[in-house]
């Protein structure tokens, strides 16, 4: 997988990717309709934060929004076309955030998981260390990751 920065003018795109891939999971399309409201990944949000794009054969296959906030960096998004889960992008676009926080300076990264995706990011070291109310109406799981110092990954 290759990653690049995300243009601002792929926000739509990106916003429409995220829906899809929630929509891999027994959403009703009512939920599913609420979450696409409650998408606030606009030109702006991209422009001014680190959002990455992973692609495949020229095609973008996932996403991450990481937001700084010194020591603390924030996985906002991390997204992927239905056909890619449970295919290893996930890891790789994971894999490529820790990369970008550490580097940056961070030493813990926290996310809300999509309840369906804990185990997953379980199995990428998060631990579930609180849980926040969701705007759709829901606990979620506030899950983090301590960063190391020293060299973690290569996909910088």
């Amino acid at each position: 997988m290759f990653f690049r920065p995300a243009r601002p003018d792929e926000a739509a795109f990106l916003a429409a990717l995220a829906v899809r891939s929630k929509g891999h999971w027994p959403y009703p399309a009512a939920f599913l309709a609420r979450f696409a409201r409650t998408l606030a990944l606009t030109p702006d949000v991209v422009a001014a934060n680190d959002v990455y794009v992973g692609e495949h054969a020229g095609e973008v296959r996932g996403f991450y929004t990481l937001l700084h906030r010194g020591a603390l960096a924030v996985l906002d998004d991390l997204w992927l076309e239905p056909a890619e889960i449970g295919r290893g992008s996930g890891r790789l676009l994971f894999e490529h955030a820790v990369a970008r926080a550490t580097a940056a300076g961070s030493t813990v990264l926290e996310w809300e998981a999509e309840p369906y995706a804990t185990g997953f990011y379980e199995r990428m070291g998060g631990v579930t260390a609180g849980w926040t109310d969701s705007p759709l109406g829901r606990r979620m799981p506030v899950m983090r990751l301590p960063l190391s110092r020293g060299p973690t990954f290569s996909a910088v």
